[in-house]
């Protein structure tokens, strides 16, 4: 093995299974040095997804692997912040809490604690009344808007933060470095963006969603760290409107009420020319809850490798919809879904700024000092636990 070239040496590496990849990275320092390279940890994100995994949380389980003509594995983070509002990306989770920000990779089952500055406050009359208001919404702590995302360019990933009330203020997080920089916040028409509405990362660019009085996007390329505003057609004006990454393209989503109950998606086809196609239309009248009148909402999890749709709504059901048959079935009533879960090894910086040990006893001593449990006793699968 001291003679293979490394090219032959990653297309190896790249066979094993994970526990097997944080094994080998004792056996020298050559070997080390490609498991934890960003070539290494790329080539990994992208070549090894060979099932169909979900993220999720909560009491709601089921178990791994629905009926059908595809399996699906469901990851479950279980513990109490993971129900907070989050923000996910290659299969990172953000957690925002008051005066820090936590970052999870189940994957190396790395828990990361990152300091920020003090949230502005917020008065509970106002936050009542936004809960009111707009019950669909996330808000995260101190009311700020969140994003969260990877620079394309140099790799690294970053959190975005952006307060507009009571003062304006922007903030940028490297995860690599745990350095924030600040940034001068965009102006109008932007300091009135939906702060509840998620936002999305997509081909290395942070979009939020603006709704009142005209529907736009704002984008901030991660890497130049300028914003920029993206135009939305106007007949997708509603509250229910999302914005998603479908597939490594900007998507936006929409249901339109009873009698009919339709989910409509847009795709960004050409980013540079702005170019909107419809990619989806899917009824939805047989799985509906409530009135016709009432507000409902769908977010879309991943397309699958036979190109079916994988959804979830407000009401912790999880769907999926076959685009041959146009046929939607219920493969969970009670489950809160996360995201999308992919294999990432992106090591995360540790609070002296080095890599964790991949040492194996020094690794459970890191898995055990972050709270995180290794096995589901039903199903047998991965299960991460994150106390607080």
């Amino acid at each position: 093995m001291d003679y293979l070239v490394t090219d032959l040496l990653e297309e190896i590496l790249l066979g094993l299974p994970l526990k097997s990849v944080f094994r080998f990275k004792t056996v020298s320092k050559q070997w080390r040095s490609i498991l934890e390279s960003r070539r290494f940890v790329d080539m990994r994100l992208k070549k090894v997804q060979k099932k169909l995994k979900i993220l999720a949380v909560g009491e709601g389980r089921t178990k791994s692997g629905f009926e059908g003509d595809e399996e699906i594995e469901m990851i479950y983070l279980h513990c109490d912040d993971a129900t907070q509002p989050s923000l996910t990306f290659d299969g990172l989770v953000c957690i925002p809490k008051p005066g820090w920000i936590n970052v999870l990779n189940p994957s190396t089952r790395q828990l990361r604690r990152f300091p920020c500055s003090p949230d502005h406050p917020v008065s509970p009359f106002c936050l009542n009344r936004q809960l009111r208001a707009w019950p669909y919404l996330t808000f995260f702590p101190g009311n700020w808007a969140m994003g969260f995302g990877r620079d394309k360019v140099n790799g690294c990933y970053k959190v975005v933060r952006m307060c507009f009330d009571p003062v304006e203020e922007c903030e940028v997080l490297d995860l690599e470095t745990g350095e924030w920089r600040k940034l001068n916040p965009p102006g109008p028409p932007f300091h009135d963006i939906d702060v509840g509405r998620k936002s999305v990362c997509v081909n290395g660019s942070i979009y939020w969603l603006k709704l009142l009085w005209d529907l736009k996007l704002l984008a901030l390329n991660l890497h130049t760290l300028e914003f920029r505003y993206v135009s939305i057609p106007h007949t997708w004006f509603t509250l229910d409107t999302q914005i998603m990454n479908l597939e490594d393209r900007l998507a936006i989503a929409k249901t339109h009420g009873g009698p009919e109950w339709e989910l409509e998606i847009l795709s960004m086809m050409d980013s540079e020319e702005e170019l909107w196609t419809k990619t989806y239309s899917i009824t939805l009248a047989s799985i509906i809850i409530g009135l016709p009148w009432e507000h409902s909402w769908f977010t879309v999890v991943t397309v699958s490798k036979l190109g079916n749709l994988v959804l979830y709504d407000k009401h912790k059901r999880l769907f999926k919809y076959n685009t041959k048959t146009n046929e939607i079935c219920c493969l969970s009533s009670n489950i809160s879904v996360i995201s999308l879960c992919l294999e990432n090894l992106a090591p995360l910086r540790s609070d002296s700024g080095h890599h964790p040990d991949p040492d194996p006893e020094d690794y459970k001593i890191r898995i055990s000092s972050c709270g995180l449990c290794l096995k589901h006793p039903e199903a047998g699968i991965s299960t991460l636990v994150v106390d607080r």
